[in-house]
């Protein structure tokens, strides 16, 4: 299956649970897609079946942080990304 896994990439929290969780999903055969704006941490090293997809965050000086999720979804919504993956997996909601 080809599932795509949007997280925040960092050391706590979702983004352990999603990483940890397409790592077991690929070493069981599973092509995995995680879309996020920097690579986990704890990915460590690629394989085959592990991808990364960047999602680029404009810098807007009127905001304090910048609206990340915006441009994530619209990397999500992609026609190019949709038509790669079959189920696209939130650790810490619902899936969409």
């Amino acid at each position: 299956m080809k599932i795509g896994i949007v997280l925040y990439p960092t050391f706590g929290g979702s983004g352990v649970v999603g990483t940890e969780l397409g790592k077991a999903l690929a070493a069981k055969g599973h092509q995995i897609h995680f879309i996020t704006y920097s690579q986990p941490v704890r990915l460590g090293s690629f394989r085959e079946n592990i991808f990364y997809h960047e999602v680029a965050v404009s810098d807007y000086p009127l905001f304090e942080f910048q609206p990340y999720e915006t441009e994530l979804t619209s990397k999500c919504s992609s026609g190019w990304l949709l038509t790669k993956l079959m189920r696209c997996v939130r650790p810490w909601a619902a899936c969409f």
